[in-house]
C-alpha cells in the first residue's frame, strides 16, 4: 500500500473514534483526545508529505474532504510545514521537521491539537452538540479561519474564551441571515401584492371600457 495513502487513511478512521464518542454522554474528554489524535495524525501526514512522500501536494487528499476538520489542518500544516522547508534550506540548517511543528507556547503550554480539541469541545459544550458536528460552526464565521485559529493559539488565548467568540459571532451570523431571509420575504410579498395590485386595476379598467363601449353603442 502506497505509504502516503495509509497514513491518509489512517488519519481519516481516527474520525470514527471522534464520532462514536461524541456520540456519547459522559465521553467528553475521551472524544477531546480523540480529536486530538486525529489532529496529530494529519499534521503528521502533511510534514512527512512535504519531506518524504511528496505524493498529496497542498491539497488535502479526497479520503479527507468529508471531514472538513481534517482537509482544513492538513491544508494549513502542508503550507507551514513548506514555508519551514524553504526557510531552512535557504538558510542552510535543512533538518527534519517533525509532527512537533506546534510546540507548547506559553501561556497555555498546550500543543495546537490540544487547544483546537479544547475549542471543539468548550463549543460543543455551549451548542449542546456533539464535538463532530461544531466545525460547520466555526467554519462559518471569520474568527473560526483554520488561520484565524492558529493565529489565536499561538498569541495565548484560552481555549474557552476562544469558543466563546465563535459562539457569539456565530449568533450574529445567524441573527444577520434570518434578518436578511426576512427582508427577502417582505420584498417578496411587496412585488406579489404590487403585481396582484396591478393586475386587478387593469381587469378593472378592461371592465370599465367595455361598459363604456356597450352605452355608446346604446
Amino acid at each position: 500500500m502506497n505509504p502516503a495513502f495509509e497514513e491518509a487513511l489512517t488519519a481519516r478512521l481516527r474520525w470514527v473514534d471522534v464520532v462514536v464518542l461524541s456520540g456519547i454522554p459522559g465521553f467528553e474528554e475521551q472524544a477531546e483526545e480523540a480529536i486530538q489524535a486525529a489532529y496529530d495524525a494529519v499534521h503528521a501526514l502533511a510534514s512527512k508529505d512535504v519531506l518524504i512522500y511528496q505524493h498529496y501536494g497542498p491539497r488535502a487528499p479526497s479520503l479527507l474532504l468529508d471531514v472538513p476538520e481534517l482537509a482544513d489542518q492538513y491544508n494549513l500544516a502542508h503550507e507551514v510545514f513548506t514555508e519551514c522547508y524553504h526557510r531552512n534550506a535557504a538558510t542552510g540548517s535543512l533538518g527534519e521537521v517533525s509532527a512537533a511543528w506546534l510546540f507548547p507556547r506559553e501561556p497555555l503550554g498546550l500543543p495546537y491539537s490540544k487547544w483546537l480539541a479544547s475549542v471543539q469541545s468548550h463549543l460543543a459544550s455551549m451548542m449542546r452538540v456533539p464535538c463532530s458536528q461544531v466545525w460547520e460552526v466555526i467554519n462559518k464565521v471569520s474568527v473560526g479561519s483554520a488561520k484565524y485559529l492558529l493565529k489565536g493559539w499561538s498569541a495565548g488565548f484560552g481555549a474557552s474564551q476562544t469558543a466563546e467568540n465563535i459562539h457569539w459571532d456565530y449568533d450574529e451570523a445567524v441573527r444577520f441571515e434570518e434578518e436578511e431571509a426576512l427582508r427577502r420575504h417582505l420584498e417578496d410579498l411587496a412585488d406579489t401584492y404590487a403585481h396582484i395590485e396591478a393586475e386587478l386595476w387593469a381587469g378593472w379598467r378592461s371592465d370599465f371600457e367595455d361598459d363604456q363601449r356597450r352605452l355608446k353603442e346604446v
